[in-house]
Parts: C-alpha cells; sequence; structure tokens
C-alpha cells in the first residue's frame, strides 16, 4: 500500500469538533465530541510519556476510533512524518528503511499481523507499540519476548468518552505487570475513607473528557465502570468491570444483553454467557454455554443464528446440563473448565 496522508475523520460541528462514534454491539451508537485543542494535547502527552522521537507511524487503527485517529493521523501530522495504513492493507510488506524510529499503533489482532511483517521491522533501530481498545492477545506478549529490545511497547487504558486514562509496560508471558499509571492530567473521584485493597469504581475527572451528543459541555465527571484497587496516589491495578461489559477488538458487548436476547430467542435451551480473557485474536472474548430443556434440541447454528449481530463468541460449549452451584445459580468455574470442541471455536 503506498503511503496516505494523516487526516482528521469524523464530522467538524461547532468550533471545529470532531465527532467519534461508540461502537456499540446492539442499540444506537453514541456520539462524542472533541476538540482539537485536546487531541493535540493527548498526542503530546502521550507521545512524550510512551513513544518518544519517532520517524514513521505503521497504524492498525482505522482512523474513525479515537486511538487511530490520535496515533494514525493526528501525531504524524504533527510531527511531519509518514504513516503507513496498515488497516486497509494488512498485508502489504511494511515500508520501513534502515534506521528508522517506528511507532506501531495496535489493537488486538493487529499482533499477529504485526509478528508476521516482522522481518521488515528488524530494519528499524526502535520499533515501540502503542496498544489499546482491549487487553493485549498472547500473540503481544509472545512477539515481545522474541523481539525484545528492539521491540517495547505500552498498553492505554482509556475510552472514546475519557480519551487515555492510564498506562503501563507491556510486558513479555511469564512477566508480571505493573499498575497503572495515570496521566498527569488525570484526576481521581474517590470515597473518602476507602481502605486499602478495596475494589471501587474508576471515576475520573480531566480536561480531555469529550462532549456526549445531548451535552453542551464535556462532563465534570466519567465513571468508566471498571473497578479498581489503588495502589497509590495515582497507580492503580484494575480487578474488573462493575457490569457485564466487555470489549471484542474494541467492539463493546453487554454480556447481560447476550443472555437475554438468547434467553428471549431459545426458550428451549438454559444458556449462559461468560468472559474469558486471552483470546489469541481479539483479547478479550467470551463464551457461551448452553444445553436443552426437555425435548427441545438447540443447536450450534441456533445459537450463532441468535447471535447474529453481536461479536461472535469466542467458545461455544453443548452441555447436558449447566452445573450449578449450592444457591442454585450457574457454577462459573465448572463452566469455564468445560472444554469447547474443535468445530465450536471460532
Amino acid at each position: 500500500m503506498t503511503e496516505t496522508a494523516a487526516r482528521t475523520e469524523g464530522t467538524g460541528t461547532r468550533d471545529g469538533e470532531i465527532r467519534f462514534d461508540t461502537s456499540g454491539s446492539t442499540g444506537a451508537a453514541r456520539r462524542w465530541f472533541r476538540l482539537p485543542h485536546q487531541m493535540e494535547r493527548e498526542v503530546e502527552l502521550i507521545g512524550a510519556a510512551l513513544a518518544g522521537p519517532v520517524d514513521r507511524v505503521v497504524t492498525y487503527a482505522p482512523p474513525q476510533h479515537l486511538f487511530g485517529a490520535l496515533f494514525g493521523e493526528w501525531l504524524p501530522r504533527m510531527a511531519r512524518i509518514p504513516v503507513h495504513q496498515a488497516w486497509a492493507d494488512p498485508y502489504a510488506p511494511l515500508p520501513v528503511s534502515p534506521g528508522e524510529r517506528v511507532l506501531a499503533v495496535c489493537i488486538p489482532m493487529a499482533w499477529d499481523l504485526l509478528r508476521r511483517g516482522w522481518p521488515g521491522l528488524e530494519r528499524a533501530s526502535s520499533v515501540v507499540a502503542l496498544h489499546s481498545s482491549a487487553a493485549p492477545p498472547p500473540t503481544a506478549h509472545a512477539l515481545l519476548g522474541r523481539a525484545a529490545p528492539l521491540l517495547r511497547a505500552h498498553e492505554i487504558l482509556g475510552s472514546t468518552e475519557t480519551g487515555g486514562l492510564a498506562h503501563r509496560q507491556l510486558l513479555p508471558e511469564g512477566q508480571n505487570a505493573g499498575p497503572w499509571q495515570a496521566f498527569p492530567d488525570v484526576s481521581f473521584v474517590r470515597e473518602a475513607g476507602t481502605p486499602p485493597g478495596v475494589a471501587e469504581e474508576l471515576v475520573v475527572r480531566g480536561p480531555r473528557l469529550a462532549r456526549p451528543e445531548n451535552g453542551t459541555r464535556p462532563p465534570d465527571r466519567w465513571a468508566t465502570g471498571d473497578l479498581v484497587e489503588f495502589t497509590g496516589p495515582r497507580a492503580f491495578q484494575l480487578v474488573g468491570r462493575s457490569g457485564s461489559l466487555i470489549k471484542v477488538n474494541g467492539i463493546k458487548v453487554h454480556l447481560a444483553r447476550v443472555d437475554e436476547r438468547l434467553k428471549a430467542l431459545l426458550p428451549g435451551a438454559e444458556c449462559v454467557a461468560l468472559p474469558l480473557d486471552g483470546d489469541s485474536l481479539a483479547g478479550e472474548g467470551y463464551a457461551v454455554y448452553w444445553a436443552g430443556r426437555g425435548e427441545d434440541t438447540v443447536g450450534m447454528a441456533d445459537v450463532r443464528a441468535a447471535l447474529g449481530d453481536f461479536p461472535s463468541p469466542s467458545r461455544l460449549v453443548e452441555l447436558a446440563e449447566i452445573p450449578k452451584t449450592p444457591t442454585g445459580k450457574p457454577d462459573h468455574k465448572a463452566l469455564l473448565a468445560e472444554p469447547a470442541s474443535p468445530s465450536a471455536r471460532r
């Protein structure tokens, strides 16, 4: 693919605002608006803290998403450097010149492509990868183990609504990741007197919060839906989500809605959707377990058809019955231990 000029996607509105749509998997997408100075500030902040000097950008993140726009368009334009839009032609050779300092902009499925294209990156003097939108897949950790020290990587925690909130180094397999470190302009809203080691919802303030389409200005604070344990004034461990929300390749999936859909369309089966970590391509994922009721027969094709407008589950497992806890609830630990047949994998 030939080099493309960095440009801003989205619809400009008042004061030059840039529009981004959240990727809801069910229901209408929501629109969020950012000002140019917010985009510039984020590029400068994250670029200085994590990327350092860069001669070329290789981006696997499409520019209609905030992460792709920031580092696949705004950074190359501000730094006046070439950008290779690898998301548009993923298998094209990477145009890296000897000695260049390369920034790779990664979403989960990019890591397998980065592994395939690594011979073209070995001529660079350094490669820094920024990863966002969902948990990194095992391929990311494996490549870091093989390609260090030429390759180093950082995870960015954030969203369309908030921009980047925190970062941590992405490490090879077997090495424990440290706590998330907040970016300097992010502050936290916390309950007074919360004891150490107790999980609390991550609520943030900052100058880079986006304006919702139904608001006249950005909110004063934003509840992210993430559960964290603070390890310091500006550091925390991510311990889960406050609800059933996960992201599959950057697409939001409410597992409660998956359960509702299956219950409505497949009354002849008992179905349970559970989150999975470490899918080799998509980062986060989810599994669907089901068991027929009485004489009713429900097959894999029925489950897939019922979830036609959701991101596909990573695993589909049919059981004779759904295991239960002593209180009669589905036993999540027992379900996650159930193997999927090869035909049930995505």
